[in-house]
């Protein structure tokens, strides 16, 4: 597919005075000058900035490497498709990001970009990013873009780093254990972050009130959750919820005649929505605000009208794509107009914001552009804040988007408060 960077020491030499007592003649001590030899000021040690990046390298035409699940083996055989009607769920993720890609490439190309995209559909064997690596196919890439999940994020993120040119990471929250590698850059904000964003946004808009925290710790990503919100003592009264909580045992943290704040620092969607229903038929008179995990964006039950109507619930995400603007309406009617069907899915938006950022980088700041990550304006609908990530003892990670947007939902609609 193509589309046309002490104090110094100075000693002075000490007074030498004369010899013992005499005792036939008081003599004066000899008086010698300071000596006005300094020892030389030694060259200040100017420490390099982390990190310390190589010359960007300008280009007129730049190529991009897309990795994407696409399974084109399964669904095409023989040139014909062998699936009519619904595509396999595992195949929808990366068939819409590719879409994406090749919407913004028809984009990029009218506006007189000259970018060699190539497309690479991981789950094929002679695609996969070890055997690129080892036959030398990726060794021309100026940029790969990753619509991975977790298992692929690592080769490619230290093959990146080896080349020195940058890996987008833009399905995945997980770091995959990639550390000191500010090539690798991660569009989807960790779990982490999201936990440290949902106690700031409660410090700022619930000053008055202490909330109720259920956790679970029998499983590693709630128990990690759990662990990221940070909670001290004081701070929120705290619920173990390893098995569901009764009505007996919620009931005394509720009050009836005002709103009740809750955390739930638990990811899997069918223990989130079995609470959820549980609260609202328990306690139908009672209000709440309940702030859940990233993942519950995917509840079925919030397109139901009826559903919680006395709950009010706040969800962090990493995007918000209006369809409402001249960006949004044209990617819709692309989409439509290539694929058919009706409205586009998140991740053809993702695929189109991701491909038409970066080679917009790419194109003003040549193949090392990561300290120019504040000109996020081009981005057509994200205003990515992308930051270099370091652990507890100061040492560099990699590259993170922590913006976060949060969705409001209550009787199935919902506001966005960027």
């Amino acid at each position: 597919m193509s589309a046309s960077s002490y104090d110094a020491d100075a000693q002075f030499l000490k007074k030498l005075f004369g010899g013992g007592k005499k005792t036939q003649k008081k003599t004066e001590p000899v008086k010698k000058k300071p000596s006005t030899v300094v020892k030389p000021k030694p060259k200040p040690v100017v420490k390099k900035p982390e990190p310390d990046y190589p010359p960007t390298e300008m280009k007129s035409k730049y190529r991009i490497d897309v990795f994407a699940h696409l399974y084109l083996d399964e669904l095409v055989k023989d040139g014909k498709p062998v699936f009519k009607g619904k595509l396999p769920d595992k195949a929808t993720a990366g068939l819409d990001f590719y879409e994406g890609v090749k919407l913004a490439a028809d984009t990029l190309n009218k506006q007189g970009y000259n970018v060699a995209i190539y497309i690479h559909d991981i789950v094929n064997a002679q695609h996969t990013p070890a055997t690129l690596i080892g036959n030398k196919s990726l060794d021309s890439s100026d940029l790969i873009i990753g619509a991975v999940n977790t298992s692929y994020v690592k080769v490619l993120a230290d093959y990146a780093a080896k080349r020195n040119i940058n890996f987008v990471s833009a399905l995945s929250p997980s770091d995959a254990g990639v550390k000191n590698n500010p090539y690798f850059i991660l569009l989807q904000p960790t779990l982490q972050s999201h936990c440290e964003w949902i106690m700031t946004a409660i410090a700022r808009k619930h000053k008055n009130q202490t909330p109720l925290l259920l956790y679970r710790t029998n499983v590693p990503v709630d128990s990690n959750a759990f662990a990221y919100l940070n909670v001290t003592d004081g701070m929120a009264n705290k619920m173990l919820c390893n098995t569901m909580p009764t009505k007996e045992k919620l009931k005394p943290y509720l009050d009836s005649t005002r709103n009740n704040l809750l955390i739930v620092s638990v990811l899997d969607a069918a223990f989130a929505e079995s609470l959820l229903q549980q609260l609202n038929d328990w306690f139908p008179a009672y209000n709440f605000s309940i702030y859940g995990m990233p993942t519950w964006k995917s509840l079925s039950s919030l397109k139901k009208p009826e559903a919680y109507p006395n709950i009010a619930l706040h969800i962090t995400a990493a995007y918000y794509f209006d369809v409402s603007t001249g960006v949004g309406q044209a990617v819709a009617n692309g989409y439509k107009r290539d694929v058919g069907g009706s409205k586009p899915s998140d991740m053809v938006f993702r695929g189109y914001e991701t491909m038409y950022w970066y080679t917009y980088l790419l194109y003003k700041y040549g193949t090392i552009f990561n300290e120019k990550f504040s000109d996020n304006g081009a981005a057509p609908f994200t205003r990515f804040d992308v930051k270099l990530k370091k652990d507890k003892n100061d040492k560099l990670l990699y590259q993170e988007n922590k913006h976060i947007i949060l969705y409001r939902y209550q009787s199935s609609s919902f506001m966005v408060e960027q």
